[in-house]
């Protein structure tokens, strides 16, 4: 095992200021859509951001972990909640607050009971498949979108190969938008590891819809401040979440722990699973 030192005490600098203005903007779009790709309204995904970082920070143990929202834990809520009710609907949104709280409740009793190893159990080849399976779904959820394509309603998988082998509903400009997003992040990559490509993306985009006010496919209007707090949720279906709560509390950490944990060791810096299953905890029951 790598001996790893506590990180030294950072304090706080101009560059700082900056990776967080940059994360929050690439947060803003990736929140929503995370959030349709798990049967919410896109609008949830920015209550979610809003209060998870901020929470977590306050317990975090690495620089590099940083708190939102992820595909994988996207997916797996998706697949928990589609037989309990339809997308989108109020009973849809509690379950999904239902379900988080779950989750938080689960991830917080792992850091009090000093247990975060669980996050060391989950094999590589197991991670490895997980996330490429989740990889073609998430690839596969986008392209009715990307191709300005207004899929029938079926399965993920039956939408994209609706879209797909159907261009006359295509939307061109939707296609060249979809092209450049991915040319401006791959180039990016090209001429520097350190260049924004999806910052530099995200606001290509942005810049194209305002001075061409493009009327392809929108999100729609975005109500203004947060939801009221209410604990008016659909408690009767509890028992059902909590088996795959605990799934998406132990399986969605593995995966970023992950990365955190590589980047502690190439550093040599601190790294405390624990924390970061407590500081997780923390933001899933902000978030719910």
């Amino acid at each position: 095992m790598t001996d790893l030192k506590r990180a030294p005490e950072h304090r706080f600098t101009a560059r700082d200021a900056m990776a967080g203005l940059s994360v929050a903007l690439v947060l803003i779009p990736q929140s929503m859509a995370y959030a349709e790709l798990a049967g919410l309204p896109a609008h949830h995904g920015l209550y979610a951001a809003a209060l998870a970082p901020v929470l977590a920070a306050l317990l975090a143990s690495s620089p590099y972990l940083q708190t939102g929202p992820t595909a994988l834990t996207a997916l797996l809520t998706l697949g928990t909640l589609v037989p309990f009710a339809e997308l989108g609907s109020a009973r849809y949104v509690g379950l999904a607050a239902l379900l988080a709280l779950v989750v938080g409740a689960v991830r917080v009793a792992v850091g009090l009971l000093k247990a975060g190893w669980l996050s060391y159990l989950m094999s590589r080849p197991l991670m490895a498949g997980f996330t490429a399976a989740a990889a073609i779904l998430i690839l596969t959820s986008q392209i009715p979108g990307a191709l300005g394509s207004d899929a029938p309603g079926g399965t993920v998988l039956a939408r994209g190969t609706w879209a797909l082998s159907n261009p006359g509903t295509w939307e061109w400009t939707s296609v060249a938008l979809a092209v450049g997003t991915v040319a401006v992040i791959l180039g990016g990559r090209k001429i520097h590891p350190l260049l924004p490509g999806v910052l530099l993306a995200v606001a290509v985009g942005m810049g194209y819809s305002v001075l061409t006010d493009y009327q392809g496919s929108v999100v729609g209007d975005v109500p203004v401040g947060l939801p009221p707090v209410t604990l008016d949720l659909p408690w009767s279906y509890l028992p059902q979440l909590i088996l795959p709560g605990a799934v998406i509390a132990v399986v969605g950490f593995a995966e970023v722990a992950s990365i955190s944990r590589m980047f502690a060791s190439e550093d040599r810096e601190y790294w405390d699973s624990d924390r970061e299953f407590l500081s997780q905890g923390v933001a899933n029951l902000a978030t719910g």
